[in-house]
């Protein structure tokens, strides 16, 4: 493949149109998965508040991530490549993004593990009890979110335009960025949730043996939700992360047009993640999928009445006047004339 065709596919066919269209889908589906969890059948649960709260930064994640990006590779809009305030900010947001994306699924894993751990044991159960409730789900979201600000502070102090592109410094703390990020986002939640997804499928089998009547269809079907996006969540950002590593060990023998090409298919895909994340729960999950076609059931009923409503008004007020009003109307007015000849005639 040549220069230009290369240039071709990765401008005009991934950045403009693939990047647009994974947007447009995962903001809908974002908005679905918002209409699900928060529904009274998942809302009580506290591991639907990780998937509320990643729905949520997921609109942040496509907006900042995928859309600017969209614009800086797809359009030239290089805004970033241009203004140092903008360079700063965007990249620190896009960082606290993405690991709080991994930070609440990772946070999901434990409270499912802890959820069949509650349902396990007869005994030292308060443990995960408290750690399974509302409360504590709403004070980890807000202690993971201050975690990621401050993880990321070191980007919007460290980050440079140099030669064209806005990255870390160059010297000792490009180096640490590299390892960073290897540690923190490439490595560590994936591996993690992994770790707790298996160790949790080794004690459902434990409870299915033992035929423990304490963990719901409902909770086995988050708990296969969890599984199945932590799985997916390590296929989508091992190629970026793979990309990364290749180019700094080969940058030497990789062009800039392959290596600008491969950033941005490997990048396509990390965003598929949260740009797919309702069709995976749909696909996956049989009381997501149920729950959703009740809600649009719901809306659809609620439409229905609305526009039932609508049209009653409307032929109300378009409703012709019978005769027997315009009788009654005549001979309103006619008392009306004759008492005021009378009034006069005594007056």
């Amino acid at each position: 493949m040549n220069n230009t065709s290369a240039e071709f596919i990765r401008v005009y066919v991934i950045s403009r149109y693939f990047y647009l269209i994974i947007f447009v889908i995962g903001m809908l589906g974002n908005i679905f998965n918002l209409v699900v969890f928060c529904r009274k059948k998942f809302r009580s649960n506290s591991c639907s508040l990780y998937f509320i709260a990643y729905s949520i930064n997921n609109f942040m994640n496509l907006t900042i991530g995928l859309l600017l990006w969209s614009l800086t590779l797809g359009f030239h809009y290089d805004w970033e490549y241009k203004i140092l305030i903008y360079c700063k900010i965007r990249r620190y947001f896009t960082h606290v993004n993405f690991l709080l994306s991994s930070c609440l699924l990772t946070m999901a894993s434990i409270n499912r593990y802890a959820r069949v751990r509650q349902a396990q044991l007869t005994e030292n159960r308060d443990k995960y009890i408290l750690f399974c409730k509302r409360r504590t789900t709403y004070i980890i979201i807000i202690s993971i979110i201050i975690f990621c600000l401050i993880a990321n502070i070191h980007i919007p102090i460290f980050f440079e335009l140099h030669h064209g592109a806005c990255y870390a410094r160059d010297g000792t703390y490009h180096l640490l960025f590299d390892i960073f990020f290897l540690i923190f986002y490439a490595i560590l939640p994936p591996l993690s949730m992994i770790i707790i997804n298996i160790v949790t499928v080794i004690q459902i089998r434990r409870i299915k043996r033992l035929v423990h009547p304490t963990v719901s269809r409902r909770e086995y079907h988050l708990i296969l939700l969890v599984i199945t996006h932590s799985v997916s969540n390590a296929i989508f950002t091992l190629p970026f992360t793979i990309n990364k590593f290749i180019y700094y060990m080969c940058k030497n023998r990789i062009t800039e047009e392959s290596n600008q090409l491969a950033f941005t298919i490997t990048l396509l895909i990390a965003f598929m993640n949260p740009g797919l994340s309702f069709f995976l729960y749909t696909l996956t999950t049989p009381s997501f999928r149920d729950e959703f076609i009740r809600a649009c059931r719901d809306v659809l009923k609620k439409i229905k009445l609305y526009l039932s409503h609508r049209n009653a008004i409307n032929n109300q007020t378009q409703q012709p006047i019978r005769d027997d009003s315009i009788f009654s109307l005549s001979m309103v007015s006619q008392r009306i004339n004759s008492t005021s000849s009378v009034s006069s005639d005594q007056s």
